[in-house]
């Protein structure tokens, strides 16, 4: 268990950095925007967790490239040839990236009629859209080119690449952030825009600087070449890819859905949701990461055939995140008014903001730890090759349970921001135990084979 263990931390920590540091920029924009008042905190969170929402729920089709990838390594390391050439794969990702692209474009061009039909205040539609409008010069390459790389570079065992390039590409954003909302350095200062601006410089910066390292390497570059791409490949990457979109898309829109509906409850609502659902996300970032890390070490093992190995890995990824949240978990149950004094560095907010922010930060401590188990489980799934169940279960847990018993809470109820986040925590509570019964009956049980 220990040498899986130590292999988990050696694919996920590249991985956690790298999410850690994108993370972080939306965390340092949150903190930076907060030099504004709170109506740019609440405007710039909820246009840059639109766009980043929705890019990654159309990112995720990308995930079975990395499933493949993993598969056919373990095969060819372990005497067991067959499977698609990787040259192929990763051109039938290129292509599937760009299918994506286009409904994904046309999707956030509807952004400010989507932000009115939830019954956003008009500053927030207006200046909202014109936020996202900037942010769309970057989505070919935040979503084809970073994409591609997340899922493949971990499968081919270059996860190194990730390592320094993303905590680095985080602190340019966060200087180039301050210098165009404040005009630092002689650069115009654009206020709220200037974060659209800096965040949009980066993701292009990300890409490119992560596709010349990927050049730099020869065999990484050899596999870069292009390939004819033909269609039974592209068949069975969407059979992976296409349920995957659906659950991201399913978890991304219970998150989306709450953020909305904490705008039609004010401002002051949707700043204290903006903060507890920054820092829960930034410490997600790491579970997301062991799932990912657990998604890789399954298909491994199960393209070498090795079952048994395959749920240890699982079991250590279990292991890993749940001492994490734990750990997380404690910090925001113990010290959450420290965390909130974080964000709020400009004018102070009022009692009942800051009371507000601190209750959800409470709330998301204990949630966090069902969140990072049903990462994980997700994770060992789709490297078990299934992804249309645990797409099942995700619709029905976060549609009904979610994002109704929020609404129904935080309405009718009147609870407010607090009912939407105990409806969180249930939708992920049910999600994580039937993910976990799941695993356990393909995985453990029956070790059901490859398909």
């Amino acid at each position: 268990m220990s040498v899986h263990v130590r292999t988990l931390i050696r694919v996920g920590l590249p991985l956690a950095l790298s999410q850690l540091s994108e993370m972080a920029m939306a965390v340092t924009d949150t903190v930076l925007l907060g030099s504004l008042g709170v109506d740019a905190v609440a405007i710039g969170g909820l246009s840059n967790n639109f766009f980043f929402t929705t890019m990654i729920s159309f990112q995720a089709v990308l995930g079975g490239v990395g499933v493949l990838l993993s598969h056919s390594r373990g095969g060819v390391e372990h005497g067991h040839e067959g499977g698609h050439d990787r040259r192929s794969i990763i051109s039938a990702g290129v292509v599937l990236g760009l299918l994506a692209f286009i409904p994904c474009l046309l999707l956030l061009l509807c952004s400010g009629r989507i932000f009115g039909l939830m019954g956003e205040p008009d500053t927030v539609i207006r200046q909202g859209g014109q936020f996202i409008n900037v942010l769309l010069y970057a989505l070919w390459p935040n979503l084809v080119l970073l994409g591609l790389c997340r899922v493949a570079l971990p499968s081919l065992g270059a996860e190194s690449l990730l390592l320094w390039t993303m905590p680095a590409m985080a602190l340019c954003n966060g200087v180039l952030n301050a210098a165009l909302i404040h005009g630092w350095f002689g650069l115009p200062a654009y206020g709220l825009f200037g974060s659209a601006h800096a965040t949009m410089l980066t993701g292009w910066a990300m890409s490119l600087v992560l596709l010349l390292l990927c050049l730099w390497r020869p065999g990484l570059r050899s596999l870069l070449k292009p390939v004819r791409v033909r269609w039974p490949l592209i068949r069975e990457l969407l059979m992976l890819g296409l349920p995957m979109m659906v659950t991201a898309a399913s978890e991304l829109l219970l998150f989306q859905i709450t953020t909305l509906n904490a705008g039609r409850l004010g401002t002051r609502s949707l700043a204290a949701h903006q903060v507890a659902l920054n820092t829960v996300s930034l410490f997600f970032m790491v579970c997301l990461a062991i799932g990912q890390a657990a998604n890789v070490r399954v298909a491994y093992w199960r393209g070498a055939r090795k079952t048994a190995e395959a749920c240890r890995a699982a079991s250590g990824a279990l292991l890993l995140v749940l001492a994490w949240t734990i750990l997380t978990g404690l910090v925001l149950l113990l010290v959450p008014e420290r965390v909130a004094h974080l964000y709020y560095t400009g004018s102070p907010p009022d009692a009942a903001t800051f009371g507000t922010t601190v209750l959800l930060l409470r709330i998301a401590g204990i949630f966090q730890i069902v969140d990072g188990v049903q990462a994980v489980c997700n994770g060992a799934l789709r490297g078990c090759g299934d992804t249309f169940v645990p797409m099942m279960i995700s619709i029905v847990s976060y549609g009904f349970v979610g994002i109704g018993l929020g609404y129904w809470l935080a309405f009718r109820c009147g609870q407010g921001v607090q009912g939407l986040w105990i409806g969180l925590a249930a939708g992920l509570g049910i999600t994580a135990l039937a993910l976990g019964i799941r695993l356990y009956v393909l995985l453990y049980r029956k070790k059901t084979a490859w398909p």
